[in-house]
């Protein structure tokens, strides 16, 4: 019972968001808003990182830099809550995914291992690419590529943001959540910060499996969006876990995973 309330106040939030970024989507759309720049937290990466640039004085979109550098700082405590509780895209994908017939099963269609693993470090990838562009003032390049322009300034989509959006909405109606297991750089950043954490030992709280309580039925593992085996892990140091609760509402005993706040352990 407290797990079920602890995921409908979940999903409170996640619409809450999800109606403020729409109203602000049609604002920009309509020319009220003028830049979805200044609402985007990856601005910290995209205009933020100019500012490392010697060539290059003044701050782009400073509150929203300053926002975005708050989220990932933030997770090293509390992991990647955003992805899971603010983000309007990562809503989205769940809201398609769950349109898909296959999510009532109780598998859901998991990526081979093999293929999992390489292609959660396409994110990296695409993280230093972007945070190497900014710095050189060329984020221009990959900007054509980005979702958030592609929704807010549809007069100016371009064939790689189609691509992007197909990806987001199409993909993610067959696989939970792939823009944010293998695409986003902002989900990369908040992984590098928690790796940071990881490394400094400082305390996060986390999702437990409890040793004592726990049946090995391994049903917290097959509902994970993310595809993180947590049956093995019992502590989930996985920096991937974006905090959906659905390991915990699968949970057929009460108390066999929980959320503690214990130092995160190094891999």
């Amino acid at each position: 019972m407290k797990n079920n309330k602890a995921q409908d106040l979940r999903k409170i939030i996640q619409y809450v968001f999800l109606g403020i970024t729409m109203v602000i989507v049609i604002l920009l759309i309509d020319g009220i808003l003028c830049s979805a720049h200044g609402f985007c937290p990856y601005s910290s990466v995209c205009f933020g990182v100019m500012k490392l640039n010697p060539g290059f004085a003044k701050l782009l979109y400073p509150i929203s830099v300053i926002i975005g550098l708050l989220i990932v700082i933030t997770s090293i405590f509390w992991g990647r809550r955003f992805c899971g509780y603010i983000c309007p895209f990562g809503t989205a994908q769940e809201i398609i995914y769950n349109l898909n017939p296959r999510s009532k099963k109780k598998k859901p269609l998991h990526i081979p291992v093999w293929l999992h693993k390489l292609l959660n470090s396409l994110k990296y990838i695409i993280m230093f690419i972007t945070i190497l562009a900014a710095f050189r003032s060329m984020q221009y390049v990959y900007m054509k590529f980005c979702p958030v322009l592609a929704v807010s300034h549809p007069q100016n989509i371009t064939i790689a943001s189609i691509i992007i959006l197909f990806v987001i909405f199409i993909v993610g109606y067959l696989v939970n959540r792939f823009w944010c297991r293998y695409l986003c750089p902002y989900a990369a950043l908040m992984n590098v910060f928690q790796y940071i954490g990881k490394i400094l030992h400082i305390k996060s709280n986390r999702i437990h499996a409890s040793e004592e309580h726990c049946l090995d039925c391994r049903l917290c593992s097959k509902c994970c969006p993310m595809q993180i085996v947590i049956h093995e892990e019992k502590r989930v140091e996985n920096v991937n876990c974006i905090f959906c609760l659905k390991c915990l509402q699968s949970c057929p005993v009460e108390n066999g995973i929980v959320l503690d706040k214990k130092s995160m352990k190094n891999k």
